[in-house]
């Protein structure tokens, strides 16, 4: 069960889905229904294979879920658009925020997947990151509001697609780049 919880629970796998609907059937609808699912099916196996669903797919999905239904009821996508830009916001500011009084807590877990030695010192740099992260939901929240207000729905959805993953991509090498550069982070010794 773990092993399935963990396939569906990658983000390709999301993302790969995503972009099958809607190239096949180019239908938004269909679209927020295979969403709905995949993501409800990530929650239950979740939930069988960790006795518990991790707090943002737990949010995302709560909010997934009234949206998506009020999307497919309305016959209007901004419903379900929107719920993008409030997730981002939402765990930008939890980012932020918990930096504030916590330190980076989100980067020392995901940095204690590198190994002991990755999450011995939370400094300045750390900080950083975590604040430009945080920093970086937010904006993309607010591009994804240009994209659902002023252009196609298709190239929303080729933004949701493709856009959103290079920046993230660029996001998470940029801060990779960054603490390697500050000397916090040192893979060469796992």
């Amino acid at each position: 069960m773990k092993k399935l919880s963990k396939f569906f629970n990658n983000p390709f796998v999301l993302l790969i889905s995503f972009a099958l609907v809607w190239g096949l059937t180019g239908d938004f609808f269909y679209l927020t229904y295979a969403i709905m699912a995949l993501v409800t099916i990530q929650v239950v196996l979740e939930k069988l294979a960790n006795s518990e669903v991790s707090k943002p797919l737990f949010i995302s999905w709560c909010l997934l879920m009234p949206l998506g239904l009020i999307t497919v009821a309305l016959r209007d996508p901004v419903f379900l658009q929107w719920k993008f830009s409030i997730v981002h916001w939402l765990f930008g500011l939890i980012l932020l925020i918990s930096n504030f009084y916590k330190g980076p807590i989100l980067l020392k877990m995901l940095l204690s997947q590198l190994g002991p030695q990755s999450e011995s010192s939370f400094s300045e740099a750390k900080s950083n990151v975590t604040n430009f992260a945080g920093l970086f939901l937010i904006v993309v929240g607010f591009i994804n509001l240009y994209f659902i207000y002023f252009m196609p729905l298709e190239a929303w959805v080729q933004f949701k697609i493709w856009g959103v993953t290079l920046l993230n991509f660029v996001m998470i090498s940029a801060a990779i780049a960054y603490l390697m550069r500050k000397g916090e982070l040192d893979t060469s010794k796992s």
